[in-house]
């Protein structure tokens, strides 16, 4: 049983198509030039996760997205100005991590963890 990316996988809880050799190695190239992994997702009718791990199969790093400069630069002055990653992060909807990455990468420092002194 085939698709027209490759054979089917029978007996399976969920239908799963595998991709054949040439959409793995387009797949790949588009990975590594870049190509947002959502794009790619939709464009050979895989899950995200599929993409990820074919990737990482194929030896690549696995990359994170990056947030765009404005976004990051808001987060460095917000942490600078006294909030800590937590709220940063809520406020701006990302993450401590990207938080965090965006503080290190602007030569900023991370400030131990624990409570706020509060300004009386």
């Amino acid at each position: 049983m085939t698709d027209e990316r490759g054979p089917v996988r029978e007996n399976s809880r969920q239908p799963q198509t595998r991709l054949s050799v040439s959409n793995r190695a387009e797949l790949i190239a588009g990975y590594t030039d870049g190509v947002p992994v959502r794009e790619l997702a939709t464009r050979f009718n895989v899950h995200r996760g599929t993409v990820r791990e074919i990737a990482r199969q194929a030896g690549l790093a696995a990359r994170r997205p990056e947030l765009p400069d404005a976004i990051r630069q808001d987060a460095v002055q917000l942490y600078a100005g006294g909030m800590t990653l937590a709220q940063v992060a809520e406020r701006l909807r990302i993450s401590n991590e990207a938080v965090r990455s965006a503080v290190s990468a602007s030569g900023g420092t991370i400030r131990a963890a624990g409570r706020r002194r509060s300004h009386i």
